[in-house]
């Protein structure tokens, strides 16, 4: 069976991670449009902090996935630059886990409006798959 290198593997994880917040820029104006009328007459305070956190231009989420690829790129090159160090193990196994809790918020807020949320299959079929199998390959 085909294996990829240890550093090649971590790296593609930028790519794939990009895909989903592709996903997300690409889907969130419309999502946020044709949701809005379910989330207006909904009395529910979490309703409207999802909806809040949506309702945005892809411009403007653009920019937050800029910090987020900033970050995770510069986290990825200190694992790959210090592949066999505990502490850098320790940091970008903690990036894998902390993404894991970002792909449970997506399907917990699509449960929770009951409607697709900008991000959900990328980060159910290509983020979380991607991420068990990494920290399977670094435990």
């Amino acid at each position: 069976m085909f294996q990829l290198e240890l550093y090649n593997a971590i790296w593609l994880f930028v790519v794939i991670f990009m895909l989903h917040d592709f996903e997300e820029i690409i889907t969130v104006e419309k999502w946020a449009k044709r949701t809005e009328y379910k989330i207006k007459g909904n009395s529910k305070r979490i309703h409207k902090k999802i909806w809040e956190f949506w309702n945005v231009n892809s411009y403007t989420f653009a920019k937050r996935d800029v910090f987020i690829f900033l970050t995770m790129s510069t986290i990825t090159f200190i694992k790959i630059q210090n592949l066999e160090s505990a502490w850098s193990s320790i940091l970008y196994l903690s990036f894998l886990i902390f993404v894991l809790i970002h792909n449970l918020a997506h399907i917990l807020q699509t449960w929770i409006l009951k409607t697709y949320t900008p991000g959900l299959y990328t980060a159910i079929f290509l983020v979380t798959p991607y991420t068990i199998y990494l920290l399977s390959r670094l435990i």
